[in-house]
């Protein structure tokens, strides 16, 4: 165990200023989460906008509202390799998940599969429902990719590509793939506020999206998660379910403010340490979790988005001198291939790279452990192969997917890496991708 400084993977700070103006967006009350809403409608040029508890609530909420729109469809694609709120949610919505591999030279999907999924007939039927009007339990399940490639598309409800790490998923290709009226696209931007692509914002590209703004996230209230959409069906019938949400009672109010104050000390890395040395807050770990709450976003979360689009920007140009400075490390020693090359830099969260070597790999996240480098792995199983959903998914193979649990790596981005730490990492770096 480390016992010193410590760089977390991915950090967004919160400051004494912020948590004092969520403290002050308690006292203005419900008028904080409306300035909120209102602020993102202009900023994002939307129709309509849904504060929530959380990236995955806001998800669950979107997926709901499908349903009920879409009735006889009950299925939803996602790719085999991303955050496990996502499969998280479909379950908590009461829906079935299917998989799709991924591109071997970027993190979005494999096109030539997809479209081999979407070349299916489009017949929409009644799904199997449970009597609350949620699918049964027992009926979820993911299919794997011999069966999305067998199967049609009539029960499928959604598409969800998603900008991991802030890498744009290439939604316009995606929107010429899908002919069914009846398959809405469900932006991920969780990991994408503040980018954009050829000169739209991402969130804006699909027919409904939705942002996290948990920590780590390009924008933080310690928990949140944000709805756009201009489709006003979608809009009419989440406005309806978010209106009959729980408020966070005085004391789970409390609580957030705790956990604010919380991050505000032990994200830093003096300190980041103490939590990172504690197994039972499970920091790092990705765990399958549907039985999440789900809230109307609270006037102390709102309140801490206080001059959030300035936050948003600085944050993000901290972050893209990091990530300008990892491309250019990697080019420099040869290394290009070992990174996902885009046609523009992005502010990505954290800088994944691939080490296909599995000994290198260990050695490398071993001794950035000892050094507290902020070099840490992702998500260690492809979705296919999650032990939390094991017994709801049939046998199949997702390679790209596997490789990339098995290979990638992340660098920090965050704007407490400094100029010693890119040189440790850097020396790390060095030993792990040399040969």
């Amino acid at each position: 165990m480390r016992i010193g400084r410590t760089l977390p993977p991915a950090a967004t700070p919160i400051g004494i200023a912020q948590i004092l103006s969520g403290i002050r967006g308690i006292i203005r009350g419900a008028k904080e989460p409306v300035r909120f809403q209102s602020e993102l409608k202009e900023h994002f040029g939307v129709r309509h906008c849904f504060p929530v508890s959380s990236g995955k609530a806001a998800f669950a909420l979107i997926l709901r509202a499908l349903k009920e729109i879409y009735p006889g469809r009950d299925e939803v694609l996602i790719p085999a390799f991303t955050c496990y709120s996502v499969p998280s949610s479909v379950i908590r919505a009461g829906l079935r998940i299917r998989l799709c591999d991924l591109d071997p030279d970027c993190l979005d999907f494999d096109f030539a599969q997809l479209a081999a999924v979407l070349s299916g007939p489009s017949r929409p039927r009644q799904a199997d429902a449970s009597p609350d009007g949620g699918t049964a339990q027992s009926a979820i399940k993911t299919e794997t990719a011999a069966d999305s490639l067998a199967g049609s598309t009539e029960r499928l409800l959604a598409i969800v590509p998603t900008h991991l790490f802030g890498f744009p998923a290439d939604i316009p290709r995606l929107r010429k793939l899908v002919q069914d009226p009846g398959i809405t696209i469900i932006e991920d931007a969780a990991q994408a506020m503040g980018e954009m692509r050829e000169g739209r914002r991402l969130g804006t590209l699909g027919d409904v999206s939705f942002f996290s703004l948990g920590r780590g996230k390009a924008l933080s209230t310690v928990e949140g998660g944000v709805i756009l959409t201009d489709r006003d069906d979608i809009a009419a019938v989440l406005s309806r379910h978010v209106a009959s949400l729980p408020d966070y009672g005085f004391w789970q109010q409390a609580g957030l403010i705790l956990k604010a104050a919380g991050l505000m000390l032990f994200t830093h890395p003096l300190l980041f340490w103490i939590p990172r040395s504690m197994p039972f807050l499970r920091l790092g770990q990705t765990l399958i979790e549907p039985h999440f709450s789900i809230h109307k976003m609270s006037p102390f979360q709102a309140g801490l988005t206080a001059n959030w689009r300035l936050r948003l920007q600085k944050l993000r140009e901290h972050r893209m001198t990091n990530v300008i400075r990892w491309t250019r490390f990697l080019d420099e020693s040869g290394r290009p291939g070992s990174y996902f090359q885009q046609s523009q830099l992005f502010g990505l969260l954290r800088f994944p790279i691939r080490i296909r070597d599995s000994e290198k790999r260990s050695w490398l996240l071993q001794k950035s452990a000892q050094a507290g480098a902020g070099v840490m792995p992702v998500y260690p199983e492809s979705i296919n192969r999650v032990s939390g959903l094991k017994g709801e998914i049939p046998d199949g193979s997702f390679p790209v997917a596997e490789s990339y649990a098995r290979e990638l790596v992340t660098l920090p981005t965050h704007d407490y890496v400094t100029p010693k730490d890119e040189m440790a990492v850097r020396r790390l770096l060095s030993q792990a991708l040399a040969g």
